[in-house]
């Protein structure tokens, strides 16, 4: 019988799942190809495209054996094509990648550094740089690590100053399974479905902050029209499962009753921030104002 070798598992699983995405996809692909770590795999998952996507894909596999491409028989949506490559990866440490968006070169091997030097963390959050359509920066969201402060004060500061692109960074690949099955289980939207399924890693100080390197996401708009709520009706019942979904994970979280209590008085804020707009969502219960947000 031939000799038979064990399958090495790289180090970083990277999940791309994409759609129609021929205008940026090869940028995303030659930024995360460019890495400067290169012990990972490319898990990239076509959700039935009819543009050039499925030819870019082809010639890109074929160039590097750490990518593999599946085409997905029909549209299976969204959600469950970024579970499809979640559930495919075989590294210790996942992330997502936006077929839209792109990397510093240092971005795998900055956070992954991160993490291999505190057992503690779950994720690694990056500079984020917020890039509109035409190239101009729209903002820049940066996180220290704030290991000198108290685990409360660091806690809130990651609440206060999360946005969705950190949404990319870097994780254990046991932690973001468990995080993304609850966010898919117990909230049924996917607007700011992202920002609850990293909630867990914030509300229990296991995130920490990375300033070496930064990750450019691309303002496309795209998901606001077509996943955001828009009507008082849909916003009431959205708004009620996000905060219901807060409370469960700040009740389940390993935080001391002092703490808990603290974070609990501070939903209001965060749902205000990351959900819908409280203000807004009140005048167009009220006065049927258009706008809410």
């Amino acid at each position: 019988m031939p000799a038979t070798h064990p399958v090495i598992s790289p180090v970083i699983s990277i999940g791309m799942p994409v759609f129609n995405g021929a205008a940026h996809l090869a940028q995303a692909l030659e930024s995360l190809l460019a890495q400067s770590f290169t012990d990972f795999e490319i898990i990239l998952s076509d959700n039935c495209s009819t543009d050039e996507t499925p030819r870019i894909i082809a010639e890109y596999a074929a160039r590097d054996a750490r990518i593999h491409a599946t085409r997905q028989a029909e549209n299976i949506g969204g959600l469950a094509n970024f579970r499809f490559v979640l559930e495919a990866a075989r590294g210790e440490f996942y992330m997502w990648a936006a077929y839209d968006d792109w990397h510093d070169p240092n971005y795998l091997e900055a956070l992954h550094g991160a993490l291999v030097a505190d057992a503690g963390l779950q994720m690694a959050v990056p500079r984020i740089v917020r890039t509109r359509m035409d190239g101009t920066i729209a903002g820049v969201t940066e996180t220290p690590p704030m290991r000198n402060l108290s685990r409360l004060r660091r806690i809130l500061a990651m609440l206060s100053s999360s946005v969705g692109g950190m949404f990319y960074g870097l994780y254990r690949t046991d932690a973001i399974k468990a995080a993304y099955d609850r966010a898919e289980r117990d909230f049924p939207y996917v607007w700011a479905a992202d920002h609850l399924t990293m909630l867990p890693f914030f509300i229990n100080d296991r995130a920490q902050g990375v300033l070496q390197t930064s990750f450019y996401n691309r303002e496309t708009g795209l998901s606001e029209g077509r996943y955001r709520p828009q009507t008082a009706a849909q916003l009431w019942p959205f708004l009620s499962s996000f905060l219901r979904f807060c409370l469960q994970e700040v009740r389940r979280s390993r935080l001391s009753i002092r703490e808990k209590a603290i974070c609990l008085a501070y939903l209001p804020v965060y749902s205000n921030d990351k959900a819908v707009k409280w203000r807004r969502l009140l005048a167009r219960a009220i006065f049927g104002v258009k706008k809410a947000g």
